[in-house]
């Protein structure tokens, strides 16, 4: 960070910028996946990236403006041929676009760099050494290119596909912005409308000075009931042009949805096209930003639930490909957003058995199919017979409690008391599984890992056993509903992440507490059987 002080202000116009040029680093890439290399599509990405790379010089983000001098060096060789890109590659192009978002996005809040592009920034040097190889080795001179890919090989610094794809913040799907831009053509008309409300104004004035002299009653009335027709006109066209300052296309919400459809993709193993409809259909800003993680959320059902694996659509008859709609119309006063997918569709006998094992039908109540589906709505309900990374659920626990965290062996895991435990240099600490202190269906397996997040309360140390760890995030935390809430549910509190999903923060004091734990545990029994 340089030695001036970066005003907020200054921050806050570096940011929306910048998120407008990442947009357009998103629409590059998606586009040269899908339809092959275009120099004409590159080209239209390094303009964005140069004023990218300059204003992050001019804020004192030079690791950033470091890296997006790299990116756009990349980008420089595929427009010129030099560097042709496939699979492993755009993988690591996506990557790295999601470290540059993340690091901008830390970057403005804190006011100074902090996120690390190190890794990220090795993948495109070695991408780059890799386009030099090529070129010296076509040209009969091997040298510069295989030193410069040696020198990234043995930085070790190049992260694996796993690595990266756990450093995956979803918050890019869901960034908003307390900044809104306006056409210059709108702010001339409000200067004009609020010319003439003065003007008219003054004119008021004028009459109710008049209305003690000599004029006559009549004519004043008949002046005084122009001068406020014409100030109600101008008052009503000034409230409407400034509402209309307040709306902007829908496209600021949808252009987000290919690149999440497209990493959902990836990781489901499936086939999805994605179509926008009505991009241009004008909404409030208020709105746009309260509807973005729904949309998130719904999009991503569609993927998980609804499009089926590409092998089981051909099998019924279908294109291995499946599309999701993502419309908006205008219907008198309301935008009626639209979300349709062609997969398979809801079962309703499974929501309707679903729903009868949760209590909320009996058996033999008769209701419609309709009224069956709307089931679905209800909270926590789910058809998943197991949870999938996509639709499921994961927890969170409070860094300040964190101690360490360590992968299991089973042949490490001790019992003492009739209870699981570890030995860690010299200590014995207990074991709590998440999966049986909430009733969670195992994974069992070769090959299944487990690993022990060491918490730490005080002198007092407990293993929480998990299948996985997903790195840290900054959440904020949100109060849970009166019905569930409490540290005899276990649970301190929920937050709402990037995409939707909702995770549950556990209380550290309950997992140091036998009749907390206890108590967790009877309540869950008890909620079952109710």
């Amino acid at each position: 960070m340089s030695d001036f002080q970066v005003s907020p202000e200054l921050l806050a116009i570096y940011l929306e910028d910048a998120r407008q040029h990442l947009e357009s680093l998103d629409h590059c890439l998606l586009t040269l996946e899908r339809e092959g290399p275009d120099s004409e599509t590159v080209a239209t990405v390094l303009g964005p990236l140069h004023t990218l790379k300059g204003n992050s010089g001019m804020i004192g983000f030079t690791a950033i403006k470091d890296y997006v001098h790299r990116l756009e060096d990349v980008f420089s060789r595929v427009r010129d041929g030099g560097l042709p890109l496939g699979p492993e590659a755009f993988d690591r192009l996506f990557a790295g676009a999601t470290a540059l978002r993340d690091a901008i996005e830390q970057a403005s809040r804190d006011g100074a760099e902090a996120r690390d592009l190190g890794p990220e920034r090795i993948d495109l040097e070695r991408m780059a050494a890799s386009a030099s190889l090529a070129a010296a080795a076509g040209a009969g001179e091997p040298g510069e290119g295989a030193e410069a890919l040696a020198a990234a090989e043995a930085s070790g610094l190049s992260p694996s596909p796993a690595g990266r794809a756990e450093r995956r913040q979803d918050a890019r799907y869901t960034a908003k912005s307390s900044v809104v831009r306006v056409e210059f053509a709108q702010l001339d008309h409000l200067l004009n409308l609020v010319g003439e409300l003065i003007i008219h104004r003054t004119k008021l004035q004028d009459l109710a000075k008049s209305m003690t002299g000599d004029h006559a009653e009549r004519e004043i009335s008949r002046d005084l009931r122009a001068a406020v027709q014409q100030v109600a006109g101008v008052s009503q066209q000034l409230q409407e042009t400034v509402m209309d300052v307040r709306m902007l296309p829908i496209r600021h919400v949808f252009e987000r949805f290919p690149r999440l459809v497209r990493d959902l993709a990836r990781d489901t193993g499936k086939e999805i096209e994605l179509i926008l409809e009505g991009e241009s259909t004008r909404i409030d800003k208020a709105i746009i930003d309260e509807i973005g993680e729904p949309l998130v959320h719904l999009v991503r059902n569609s993927a998980d639930h609804g499009i089926e694996p590409p092998a089981v659509r051909v099998t019924n008859g279908k294109t291995p490909t499946g599309t999701i709609l993502l419309s908006a119309t205008q219907e008198s006063n309301h935008v009626v957003i639209t979300i349709m997918d062609d997969g398979a569709g809801i079962d309703v006998g499974t929501v309707r058995r679903k729903a009868v094992e949760r209590g909320l039908l009996k058996p033999d109540e008769a209701i419609s199919d309709r009224d069956v589906v709307q089931l679905i709505f209800s909270q926590g309900f789910s058809t998943r017979e197991s949870i999938t990374e996509v639709s499921g659920r994961t927890y969170a626990i409070p860094l300040s409690s964190v101690v360490e965290s360590l992968k299991l062996r089973k042949e490490e895991i001790h019992t003492v008391a009739g209870r699981e435990a570890l030995r860690i240099r010299d200590r014995i600490v207990p074991l709590v599984r998440l999966s049986q202190l909430f009733d969670l269906p195992e994974t069992e397996g070769a090959g299944v890992r487990e690993y022990a997040v060491i918490i730490g309360r005080g002198d007092k140390r407990v293993g929480v056993v998990v299948n996985r760890l997903r790195g840290q995030q900054e959440v904020v935390i949100k109060a849970l509903d009166p019905a569930v809430s409490g540290a005899a549910m276990g649970m301190a509190g929920a937050t709402i992440m990037g995409d939707g999903r909702v995770v549950l923060i556990l209380d550290v004091a309950a997992l140091f507490d036998g009749k907390r734990l206890a108590g967790v545990q009877g309540r869950l029994t008890a909620a079952q059987e109710a």
